[in-house]
């Protein structure tokens, strides 16, 4: 067939395979055989999006896949999109890309490289499967990678049995509950890292199952295949310095958010087209995702956003810099130092302690995530290690880029519905930690066990 049938087949076909694009996986079959854009060997960089839509956010995270199929008109002939998604309906690993044909159109493929049997994605083998199969399947000389899904930060996963809402709030034992989210937590829907269905031989789907949810020590292993120039977690509360600590050998740069991400998730058409572009900057991904936040009101109605890009490699300097200042303070407990720091405060009417002019990032009850610069520079009062500190955290996190206005409980402890958001003087540096505390034993249990616990109070 020689070149202008060629492109005179392309064209009718055009408009139906635009009209469809939509639907799912289609692809344009030209005298038999798919259309190829690019030798494998030439695949420079590759983003693989591994999209668990079994859950209340399956209309969301569809939407998200369609969103960075678009972001793919255009970019480099050096690139390509690969994505896992998982629905109730089937489970299939594809890639999309657009065939450019006159001066200003596009028509769709898809090649579905594999589907798969009904599998719960948030089993550590099972990422490590998926991601084996991307590498034999769409090889690359590099890698990013996007999670999409519920978050809970470092917080490990809660046990089988517990049920949804309670899951939230983890780590929780199937009796004690030590954080809960707080009155009209429906006002918005967020994300939270998990959960996936997990069926039984009759076909009846559960997510109160431990199965259903996937930790941090779980992730490492299941995305250990491939190390990833970038990370990007669309869930809430990943951008915690527990968690970032716990993952720094995955990947060169982590994107997250240290607040809670509206459902509508991230704005992929704009991310793609950046991170497909010659101009390519993972630094930039928080401002050009902000922007559209703050212009789109079909994108999100509510103005909220967070978004850190951390240099991984800079983490562990961080953590150096954490530690000198708790092992300053000569307190051997260090529990029993950080504790020394809550003061009487107010809430609802009712006195308790809690941390003064350190800025809360969630809507629980005791709040369990808190800004990383506020608490630490409540531990002392020494200028040169405040400013390693600083300087440490700075090296770390490269780009930092949140709306004025936050989806939190944050400072302010009304109930209303506006009060929800922290308005104007919302300030952040992007990264948030958890403040250990004897009121809490299960949680400080697990807390104590993260790296970054280990590493900053000196935990044996």
């Amino acid at each position: 067939m020689n070149m202008k049938l060629k492109h005179n087949i392309l064209s009718v076909v055009a408009l139906a395979t635009l009209m469809f694009a939509l639907a799912g996986c289609r692809g344009v079959v030209v005298d038999g055989e798919d259309v190829v854009v690019l030798p494998e060997s030439q695949v420079e960089h590759t983003l693989i999006m591994y999209l668990n839509a079994d859950n209340n956010l399956s209309s969301s995270i569809m939407r998200n896949a369609t969103d960075a199929e678009l972001g793919m008109i255009g970019a480099m002939p050096s690139t390509r999109l690969i994505i896992y998604l998982d629905t109730a309906r089937d489970t299939k690993l594809y890639e999309v890309y657009y065939h450019t044909y006159g001066s200003n159109n596009h028509v769709r493929h898809c090649k579905e490289l594999k589907t798969y049997a009904s599998q719960v994605s948030t089993r550590p083998e099972v990422m490590k499967q998926v991601l084996e199969d991307i590498k034999t399947l769409a090889p690359s000389s590099s890698y990013g990678l996007v999670l999409g899904g519920h978050g809970s930060g470092w917080f490990p996963k809660p046990n089988s049995g517990v049920k949804y809402n309670n899951q939230k709030v983890a780590p929780i034992d199937g009796a004690s509950q030590e954080f809960s989210f707080l009155p009209l937590m429906e006002l918005a829907q967020t994300r939270y890292l998990g959960y996936d269905q997990v069926y039984d031989e009759n076909g009846s789907g559960t997510i109160d199952n431990e199965l259903s949810f996937v930790d941090a020590s779980e992730m490492i292993e299941g995305l250990s295949p491939i190390h990833f120039d970038y990370i990007i977690f669309d869930a809430c509360f990943m951008s915690s310095i527990e968690f970032l600590y716990e993952m720094r050998s995955a990947a060169d740069y982590i994107v997250a958010s240290p607040v809670e991400i509206m459902a509508c998730g991230l704005s992929y058409k704009e991310i793609v087209e950046n991170l497909m572009s010659p101009s390519h900057s993972v630094e930039s991904i928080g401002a050009i995702v902000k922007d559209v936040y703050m212009r789109d009101n079909n994108f999100s109605r509510i103005k909220s956003l967070a978004l850190a890009t951390v240099d991984c490699s800079k983490l562990e300097a961080l953590a150096d810099a954490v530690a000198a200042i708790v092992a300053s303070t000569n307190i051997e407990d260090s529990v029993e130092m950080v504790e020394s720091h809550l003061t009487p405060l107010e809430i609802n009417g009712e006195m308790t302690l809690n941390w003064k002019d350190v800025q809360m990032l969630d809507r629980m009850s005791p709040a369990a995530f808190y800004d990383l610069e506020d608490f630490v520079c409540q531990l002392t009062d020494d200028e040169q290690l405040l400013a390693n500190f600083r300087r440490a955290l700075s090296d770390a996190v490269v780009a930092n880029d949140h709306t004025e206005n936050i989806y939190s409980l944050g400072s302010n402890y009304a109930y209303s519905f506006l009060e929800y958001l922290v308005d104007g003087s919302f300030d952040i540096c992007g990264v948030s930690t958890y403040i250990p505390r004897r009121s809490a034993p299960l949680t400080l249990q697990y807390y104590m066990k993260t790296e970054w616990a280990r590493k900053v109070y000196s935990v044996k």
